[in-house]
C-alpha cells in the first residue's frame, strides 16, 4: 500500500490521534495513514483519549462513537471546547440517526460507518486536514459569529423558502436565494456566504456543479452548513455528517414556521 499524504502542504508534519478499543481498527488506520511526516498516536479509551488531547496538539481526532466508559461524542466535545479548528472524525459500527444527528450538533466534521473503504478513509483523512489547513489560516480574521451573517438559501418550494428566510431573518442575518447550485457554488468561493441551507439531493448529487460545491465547502469550513432531507431515516442523516452539515432538517417535520425558526435558531441563533 502506498504511503498517505495529505492533498494540501504534503510537506508538513501532522498529528492525529486515533480513539478505538479494537486493536484491528487502528491496526488498519494506521496501516492507511501512516507515511512521511504524519505521526499517529492511539488511545483505547476516552479518558485516555481526551487525556492526550490536553497534552499534545492535534490535526485530526478519529473516534470511535462507542467507547467504554467515555464515549467519542464526549471525547469531540473536549476537543472542540479546547480548540474547535481540529478536525474531528466520528466512526461507528452501529450508526444511527439519533447519533449523526447528535455527532452534527457537537461539531464532528464527517461520520463513517463500519466497517469501511481504505480508500474512502483515506480521502476523509486528506480532506479533514485541508479543513484543519484553512481553519488555521482564519484564525485571528474577523468572524460572523452571532448576528447579521451572510446565509444563502437553496429551496425551490416558495412557502418553505419563505418560512425559512422570515427566520433567518429575524435572527438578524443576511438572506439571499440561491438560483441554482452554480449560484451557491460562486458564493462559497467568492467569501459571500457564511451559512447555507439547501437540500441534501444539492450535496449528493453527481452532477459536475455539486461536484465542485462539496470540494469548495471542504476548504471553507467558515460556511454553516444545513442540509434540508425529505425524510427523517438513517441513510438522510449519515450522509448530512459525513458533508459536514450542522444541522439536519426533515420536510416532513417542517410543520410551521416556529419549528423551522427553533431549529434554525440552534444553529444560526
Amino acid at each position: 500500500m502506498a504511503n498517505f499524504t495529505a492533498s494540501s502542504s504534503p510537506d508538513r508534519s501532522r498529528r492525529i490521534l486515533v480513539v478505538d478499543d479494537e486493536r484491528i481498527v487502528w491496526e488498519v488506520i494506521r496501516a492507511a495513514l501512516e507515511g512521511p511526516h504524519v505521526f499517529l498516536d492511539y488511545a483505547t479509551d476516552g479518558e485516555k483519549a481526551i487525556s492526550m488531547i490536553i497534552s499534545e496538539k492535534y490535526d485530526l481526532v478519529i473516534t470511535d462513537k462507542n467507547l467504554p466508559g467515555i464515549t467519542g461524542l464526549d471525547v469531540v466535545r473536549q476537543l472542540k471546547r479546547r480548540d474547535p479548528s481540529v478536525s474531528a472524525l466520528m466512526i461507528t459500527a452501529y450508526a444511527s440517526r439519533e447519533s449523526a444527528e447528535e455527532a452534527m450538533a457537537i461539531g464532528c466534521d464527517d461520520y463513517l460507518v463500519k466497517p469501511f473503504d481504505v480508500d474512502t478513509l483515506r480521502q476523509k483523512v486528506a480532506d479533514l486536514l485541508e479543513r484543519r489547513d484553512r481553519r488555521l489560516e482564519m484564525a485571528g480574521k474577523p468572524s460572523t459569529v452571532g448576528a447579521n451573517r451572510r446565509i444563502m438559501v437553496a429551496e425551490k418550494d416558495d412557502a418553505t423558502w419563505r418560512v425559512i428566510a422570515d427566520a433567518l431573518a429575524g435572527m438578524g442575518h443576511q438572506v439571499r436565494r440561491a438560483k441554482s447550485t452554480t449560484d451557491v457554488l460562486e458564493a462559497v468561493r467568492n467569501g459571500q456566504a457564511d451559512g447555507l441551507v439547501c437540500s441534501l439531493e444539492m450535496l449528493d448529487s453527481d452532477s459536475a456543479s455539486s461536484c465542485f460545491l462539496r470540494s469548495a465547502l471542504v476548504v471553507h469550513p467558515e460556511v454553516i452548513l444545513v442540509a434540508i432531507a425529505e425524510m427523517q431515516d438513517l441513510k438522510n442523516a449519515v450522509d448530512a455528517a459525513s458533508y459536514g452539515c450542522r444541522k439536519i432538517m426533515y420536510r416532513n417535520l417542517m410543520k410551521d414556521a416556529k419549528t423551522v425558526a427553533e431549529q434554525l435558531a440552534g444553529v444560526f441563533g
